[in-house]
């Protein structure tokens, strides 16, 4: 039998990368994305076999929600769910980082938190009921070591980092319960990828974004590693990160 997964986040970069890697691993693939139009670079793979393309706006409860109604329509469970989707504050966006010393826009940093933390909250909530009948009941947010406390040494990019150590609270409440139900959550630093978080794509990054997916693909398909009564904070390579 197929396994399911869903990924947020779809329309390029990470998100894009997995979705194929999952597809060419003979999975069914729910791929949420946003404002899907004729820019959107998972056209290339439109049409492919498994590939069901899903209008989902996390920042948005009501999309959500229309999101689960329809795919609650085509299958009763999920084995994975991916919690990709993600932005950066307009701060670091624009690279005016600032210090607790400058004059800051908190109001500006809503939509991270928005995005990040409430958006992967809203998925999460909205598809647990077919995460938990499914096979390997893996739920993956797509975190970064910005949200680690213990390891931090920045000064700056405050919404971002604290959006995610939002995500990663998240993350803790909601496998402890799942882990009840047999389910596991993993909080992923996907480390420094060549993305378009910054509006052109960030070529002096460490990882493409497709070394990224087939890494994750790893962890997923050895999982019994890194199964734990605890939420799992890890990198790409599956070492530890302090919380």
């Amino acid at each position: 039998m197929k396994k399911h997964v869903l990924i947020t986040g779809a329309n390029h970069g990470l998100g894009l990368s997995l979705t194929k890697v999952f597809l060419s691993h003979g999975y069914t693939v729910f791929a949420g994305v946003y404002q899907l139009n004729d820019d959107s670079q998972i056209n290339s793979i439109k049409g492919a076999d498994g590939l069901h393309l899903v209008d989902m706006d996390v920042s948005s409860t009501q999309s959500i929600r229309e999101a689960a109604a329809l795919i609650s329509g085509l299958t009763s469970s999920i084995d994975i769910l991916i919690n990709n989707a993600g932005i950066l504050c307009h701060d670091s966006y624009t690279g005016d980082d600032r210090t607790i010393l400058d004059t800051l826009d908190p109001d500006s940093m809503i939509d991270p938190f928005n995005v990040n933390a409430l958006g992967a909250l809203r998925v999460s909530n909205a598809f647990a009921p077919l995460l938990i009948c499914g096979g390997d009941k893996l739920l993956i947010n797509i975190s970064s070591e910005a949200g680690s406390i213990s390891d931090c040494a920045r000064t700056q990019w405050f919404g971002y980092c604290m959006s995610k150590a939002a995500m990663n609270m998240a993350g803790a409440l909601m496998h402890n319960e799942l882990v009840k139900h047999g389910g596991q959550v993993w909080q992923i630093h996907p480390g420094w990828m060549q993305t378009y978080m910054h509006g052109n794509r960030n070529e002096k990054a460490d990882y493409p974004p497709d070394f990224t997916a087939e890494r994750l693909y790893d962890l997923v398909r050895n999982a019994d590693e890194h199964k734990s009564q605890n939420v799992v904070f890890m990198d790409l390579f599956g070492k530890d990160i302090a919380w």
